[in-house]
């Protein structure tokens, strides 16, 4: 499977299949260009034209431009917490750092870190851990302080996240909400 070079050049696309025809007709011919010229799986072909072009109306292109341009580039969510007070001096402490990169080629990788330590006077335990995920992302044709976009894992297995842009109309916002996690411009 290939991706888009960046985000202007899937907008290109999206205003190909508008001019196939508005609504189902042109979302059918971006699901056929999706699996002709990108190698996309039939499924993944479907979930990414009905989030791209979702409505396929005449400004649908300009639309997901403006919320690919919003979300695009690297946010970080940190984050701690007391997890038990063990008595005689000891105590459980959990700390996580989520990092979210969403690329301008329409890829996006995602990992968070976390560790877990005990502490007492007999001594101390550090359990890290971490996980990671890359894929395809891709923005929605529809506007609003909260947006899905569809997260293609492997280019495959698709899940839809919650962005919420907290209020702000700026076109580079500093912070949103990611499936109800407050996340910062990096």
């Amino acid at each position: 499977m290939y991706t888009f070079t960046n985000v202007a050049a899937l907008c290109g696309f999206l205003e190909q299949a508008y001019q196939a025809g508005p609504g189902e007709t042109g979302r059918t011919a971006f699901v056929a260009v999706l699996k002709t010229t990108f190698e996309f799986e039939h499924n993944a072909a479907l979930l990414y034209a009905e989030t791209a072009l979702g409505s396929n109306s005449e400004n649908s292109a300009g639309i997901v431009q403006r919320n690919a341009e919003r979300l695009t580039g690297k946010w970080r969510a940190t984050g701690g917490s007391t997890l038990a007070d063990l008595g005689y001096g000891g105590n459980a402490l959990s700390s996580r750092l989520e990092e979210c990169y969403f690329a301008d080629d329409m890829t996006y990788s995602y990992r968070l870190e976390r560790q877990t330590s005990i502490m007492s006077p007999y001594g101390s335990i550090v359990r890290p851990s971490s996980t990671s995920e890359d894929g395809m992302w891709v923005p929605p044709d529809r506007t609003g302080p909260q947006i899905e976009i569809l997260l293609l894992r492997d280019g495959t297995n698709g899940r839809t996240v919650e962005v919420n842009w907290l209020d702000s109309d700026d076109l580079r916002p500093m912070q949103c909400r990611i499936d109800g996690t407050r996340f910062q411009r990096f």
